[in-house]
């Protein structure tokens, strides 16, 4: 049974830069994902008899508790680029789960709390125009299954609504072969997921 510390925020010497403080945890919030998802990755047997154990052994609910530690630092920095990659991770994690089956990754359920807190800051981003080059084509790629957000969005946040219809699902919006090699290491299964996809150059 793989087990998991609920992260505690650590007391950290005065001198040391806020910005390293909280790469910290978000370092430490990406191996907790990791270290799931191999764990997830080396079970076998049915879809039905994964689900099972997974959810026995409390794996769901310390994906759920990592999903809300994403919240809870986004909610405690003050550091823009600690707080993108933050919202970033959540964003992923909120589409991540309804679209591929829990037995594979290792989520299912998360807190529905969370997932509207979540929408909402994004909202506030979009209205603010706060994003960067990479949020906006991960959303765009993301909410081609729209079906994954509008229930979510619809006649509560206008602006990440407009997105989502704004999006066209036949352009493929993420960069292939592009970003430097590293660029999605550290992150999660955000970062998993994307290097599957060859968004990376390819060293030969």
């Amino acid at each position: 049974m793989l087990v998991f510390l609920i992260m505690q925020s650590p007391v950290y010497p005065k001198n040391m830069g806020r910005s390293k403080i909280m790469k910290t945890e978000i370092d430490i919030l990406s191996d907790r994902e990791i270290e799931i998802f191999d764990y997830v990755e080396s079970q076998s047997g049915t879809m039905e008899f994964v689900n099972k154990k997974l959810s026995s052994e409390g794996i769901f609910e310390q994906y759920r508790n990592i999903h809300s530690s994403y919240l809870e630092l986004y909610l405690r920095i003050d550091d823009d680029a600690a707080e993108l990659e933050s919202l970033k991770r959540l964003i992923f994690l909120n589409w991540y789960a309804q679209v591929e089956p829990s037995c594979y990754t290792g989520i299912e359920y998360l807190d529905n709390t969370t997932i509207m807190t979540s929408y909402s800051i994004l909202d506030q981003y979009l209205t603010e125009r706060k994003i960067d080059a990479e949020f906006k084509w991960m959303l765009s790629f993301y909410f081609s299954w729209d079906y994954t957000i509008l229930p979510f969005s619809e006649n509560k946040f206008e602006t990440l609504t407009a997105f989502v219809k704004g999006v066209d699902p036949s352009i493929l919006s993420c960069p292939k072969n592009q970003l430097p090699k590293g660029t999605m290491d550290h992150r999660g299964q955000m970062g998993i997921y994307w290097i599957s996809l060859s968004v990376e150059k390819q060293i030969h």
